[in-house]
């Protein structure tokens, strides 16, 4: 590989990058279905993930993509996510799964597992191997939501016309559970299992506020990715805060100040 890449800077901003391009578009579909509470749950999950991947001698993302595919299998044949028993569900087995997470990585030796770059990932710790897994990953959940974005869309909008359409809504539905599940075990050495949701639903409903077409609200909201992205790396460096939490506090920040000159420009707007 190029020897540029051997600044840590650089393959941070490559990692950081990559997770802007897949946060955008899964973000936007995952604000249109109502699922942010089901990323949210997998994250929280996925410290059990890495706590049983540890413990069987497995790579991490392993034990977490096994977690996640449970979570997902049993949700899809036990109910809709839009029922409140479901989303009670969630947030059992998000608060079990972390609270279950943080006692099997306790039992590990300490030097095994850095809890803290778990929870709230290690931006600036990126190494080559992981750029090539985000990479990889990246390109194929671009690939599929460049061959089924229509039928992703339409199910977004209305599932009872994408059904008369003759696309298979369950199918689709199921189809992006699994995406989200595959996202979640990768961005988690990027942003931390505690703040995977936040950077997927944060700048989206930055760019939902004055987006007029699915495809500019996925534009947007890579633009507010990048800016958040760029808060947050300079806070790292200028006040040594945690770039993981720095990028989510930037991304609340500038969807503070979207909503700020949003009531400025239209003083009715609620």
């Amino acid at each position: 590989m190029a020897e540029w890449l051997d600044d840590f800077l650089v393959r941070s901003v490559i990692a950081g990058l990559i997770m802007i391009a897949i946060a955008a578009p899964m973000g936007c579909l995952m604000v249109w279905q109502r699922l942010a509470f089901l990323s949210d749950t997998l994250g929280h999950a996925a410290v059990l993930g890495v706590g049983l991947g540890l413990m069987l001698q497995l790579l991490p993302i392993f034990g977490v993509l096994a977690v996640a595919l449970v979570i997902v299998f049993s949700l899809s044949r036990v109910s809709s996510f839009n029922t409140a028993l479901t989303e009670t569900t969630l947030a059992i087995i998000s608060h079990t799964g972390l609270a279950g997470g943080i006692i099997l990585v306790g039992l590990l030796p300490s030097q095994s597992v850095n809890l803290e770059a778990i929870l709230f990932g290690d931006l600036l710790a990126t190494t080559r191997t992981d750029l090539v897994s985000l990479l990889v990953t990246t390109s194929i959940l671009l690939g599929i939501l460049r061959h089924h974005w229509r039928a992703f869309v339409a199910v977004s909008v209305s599932r009872e016309i994408a059904q008369a359409e003759g696309i298979e809504v369950r199918r689709v539905q199921f189809l992006m559970y699994l995406m989200i599940a595959l996202l979640v075990a990768v961005m988690m050495k990027v942003m931390g299992v505690l703040l995977i949701a936040a950077m997927l639903v944060i700048p989206t409903t930055s760019a939902r506020l004055f987006s007029r077409s699915p495809e500019q609200m996925v534009a947007v909201s890579a633009l507010y990715g990048l800016g958040a992205l760029a808060g947050g790396i300079a806070g790292s460096f200028h006040f040594d805060f945690q770039t993981g939490p720095a990028i989510v506090v930037s991304a609340t920040a500038l969807l503070l100040i979207t909503l700020g000159f949003k009531r400025i420009a239209r003083p009715g707007f609620e």
